[in-house]
């Protein structure tokens, strides 16, 4: 007689999976193979929802004390860039990838991220003061150093080098990040050594071991 009840354990991870993460992210197998333990400990349908993924993210801001406050539509903006399968929830690789890449990812790796948030929606437009705002608040929360003058000015120098006409009430964020994207040297404006001398070297670098 076949059970009727369902075995509520997660699948263990395939060799595969665990070949291809530990390769992401430089952990032993014991190391991945925890993450995995405790995600489905907190996440027991084995994914999380976009409202899951905006509660996870209050509570990272809270535990590193970083007062970045994402609105909900750029939460949701990357969460759709995060969703890799397109199946509207994050499984564990998904989640696993993001806080790799705020932990280990390189400052090139997270801008990319970052450019790529409105990648499906090419009529976007945003404010030149919004624009600045999700670049500043995306920049707090994948802990990228900002320029100690701030990131409007070079924003303005981007602007003007894309010819974009400054009495326009709207920016095109495909324009903005494509350009950014396909010129190096409008790249690294954004990210240039030039940051905070108050920032100390522990503001940047910290392991997410709570969820």
């Amino acid at each position: 007689m076949k059970s009727i009840f369902r075995s509520r354990l997660p699948p263990p991870l395939t060799s595969t999976q665990i070949v291809t993460l530990t390769k992401q992210s430089h952990l032993p197998v014991e190391d991945i193979e925890e993450w995995y333990e405790r995600f489905n400990h907190c996440y027991p349908r084995g994914y999380l929802s976009q409202k899951e993924f905006l509660t996870y993210l209050k509570q990272f801001n809270i535990h590193n004390r970083n007062d970045s406050h994402p609105t909900k539509s750029m939460v949701k903006q990357l969460f759709r860039v995060l969703d890799l399968n397109e199946d509207k929830q994050l499984n564990f690789e998904e989640f696993f990838f993001f806080n790799i890449l705020i932990n280990q990812g390189s400052i090139q790796d997270k801008l990319k991220l970052i450019l790529n948030l409105y990648d499906r929606d090419k009529k976007k437009d945003l404010t030149r003061q919004q624009l600045e705002n999700v670049l500043i608040n995306m920049f707090d929360l994948l802990n990228i150093p900002k320029p100690k003058n701030g990131l409007s000015q070079r924003i303005n120098t981007i602007l003007t080098r894309i010819n974009f006409n400054t009495q326009s009430a709207k920016i095109n964020w495909h324009t903005f990040s494509s350009s950014v994207l396909n010129n190096s040297s409008l790249f690294e404006l954004l990210i240039s050594n030039d940051v905070d001398e108050n920032a100390s070297e522990d503001d940047f670098n910290y392991l997410i071991t709570r969820f």
